[in-house]
């Protein structure tokens, strides 16, 4: 065991005054080489996860929050919502929530100027019935207006229209019907359905009708406040009011809800408050879901297909690196067989010079890697979170998982302590003699 101790000491200490000895630049360019390998190993599939990771984000911080209660399938609301609030209100855990009312509605603007059905200037879509003061501060959406101005807690006859709703802004406006013309003071009429003539207290009302199947529709006239702007399409995809004035053009007399979004206190795992909310049975009349649960399916199957590619990618990155540092050892030590004849000729062991150059293949490697590591989490990550590369499909982050990390950097060092053996081994299983005299046998 001593022996083989000081065998290691001995290879350790040839690998160090090989190092030491070595030119500057050229072991500069080796460990950036090394560096910029590791890095792309690491920042290639980061990057890749990260523009999914950055549509995540958006949906958690625009649209469900960190907990999010939704209607079920078989229900248009969700049951004994203010039972919910009034539980969700209970919760230290909880920083805020906000309730919304989900209905579609069929928007038209200009009606005046239409002639003819052609003209129509209309689109079908969804809106919400929101308190403001609550989802400003769950979703903070008014940092998404791109015109005009969010709304006003006693602002009735204003509306917030998503940007998907205009032709201005939509990138297939000639495919289907859309808004033209909108700007933040229009006037837009709004109509919706209620079933089963729900606003039978508002049959004198000539904007009310009711078809022969017993719905009765009502239209209102709003005010455009601001256009919304988005990269989540749940968000660009509604027009918002207030939900009083939602309930009252539905008839609604119940104060049931479609969807709460629910943001926690930084730190506090969500399921702190899913447990209590489904063991009181609230999981019965309504979908309790965490915002990765309830992430959109194509979001998590774009991840997982981003997460394959980027492991694909790094594989290569790892055999770059394989050949790098077999390369480079390979020359190192072929211009150095005539000292390794001399060494094994006065007894040194040939697994001491092997472990000599797989110690320097373990330095690059752990240099290199050092200097990639801080130039990702102590740089580029931080700073790509604060501030994240604005592309038309997401905001882009870095995904940088301490484990998944870790994982790449033992197969990278792995990968060095082959290349450094391999090329180490063919010179050192020269003979001895040849390699003193410098033949190529």
């Amino acid at each position: 065991m001593k022996r083989f101790l000081n065998t290691l000491h001995l290879g350790f200490f040839l690998a160090y005054r090989q190092v030491l000895r070595s030119s500057r630049w050229a072991t500069f360019l080796i460990v950036f080489i090394m560096g910029l390998t590791f890095f792309n190993l690491v920042a290639t599939s980061g990057f890749l996860v990260g523009i999914v990771e950055g549509s995540s984000r958006g949906f958690k911080e625009q649209w469900t929050g960190d907990l999010f209660i939704s209607n079920r399938t078989e229900k248009p609301y969700i049951e004994h919502s203010q039972d919910i609030l009034s539980a969700l209100s209970s919760f230290p855990q909880i920083k805020t929530f906000s309730p919304r009312l989900i209905s579609g509605a069929k928007f038209e603007a200009n009606w005046w100027e239409k002639r003819k059905e052609e003209d129509a200037n209309t689109v079908s879509n969804q809106i919400a019935g929101i308190d403001p003061n609550k989802e400003e501060a769950t979703t903070h959406l008014s940092n998404y207006i791109a015109e005009g101005s969010w709304l006003t807690e006693n602002d009735s006859r204003g509306i917030v229209i998503g940007s998907n709703f205009l032709k201005e802004y939509s990138v297939v406006a000639d495919l289907i019907p859309l808004l033209h013309d909108v700007h933040p003071g229009s006037i837009i009429r709004v109509t919706v359905t209620a079933q089963g003539g729900a606003l039978s207290d508002l049959a004198n009302n000539p904007l009310v009708k009711t078809d022969n199947g017993g719905n009765s529709s009502i239209t209102e006239d709003f005010i455009v406040r601001g256009i919304i702007k988005s990269k989540v399409d749940f968000v660009s995809n509604r027009a918002y009011i207030l939900d009083s004035e939602l309930r009252k053009m539905l008839g609604k007399s119940d104060l049931d809800m479609s969807e709460i979004s629910i943001v926690m206190n930084p730190g506090v795992d969500p399921y702190y408050v899913k447990t209590p909310l489904i063991e009181n049975g609230f999981s019965n009349y309504a979908m309790i879901n965490t915002a990765e649960e309830g992430a959109p399916s194509f979001l998590v199957n774009i991840k997982l297909f981003f997460s394959i590619i980027g492991t694909i990618l790094g594989s290569v990155s790892v055999v770059v690196a394989l050949i790098t540092i077999f390369i480079i050892i390979y020359i190192n030590a072929l211009t150095r067989r005539k000292q390794i004849g001399i060494m094994k000729a006065i007894g040194v062991s040939p697994f001491a010079i092997e472990f000599s150059y797989i110690c320097q293949a373990v330095f690059y490697v752990l240099l290199g890697s050092f200097f990639s590591l801080v130039l990702i989490f102590a740089i580029l990550k931080p700073y790509l979170d604060a501030h994240p590369i604005d592309t038309p499909f997401a905001a882009i982050v870095l995904v940088a998982d301490p484990v998944s990390v870790a994982i790449k950097f033992f197969l990278v060092l792995f990968v060095s302590i082959i290349a450094g053996f391999l090329p180490a081994r063919l010179i050192v299983k020269k003979n001895t003699l040849d390699a003193i005299l410098g033949r190529n046998k």
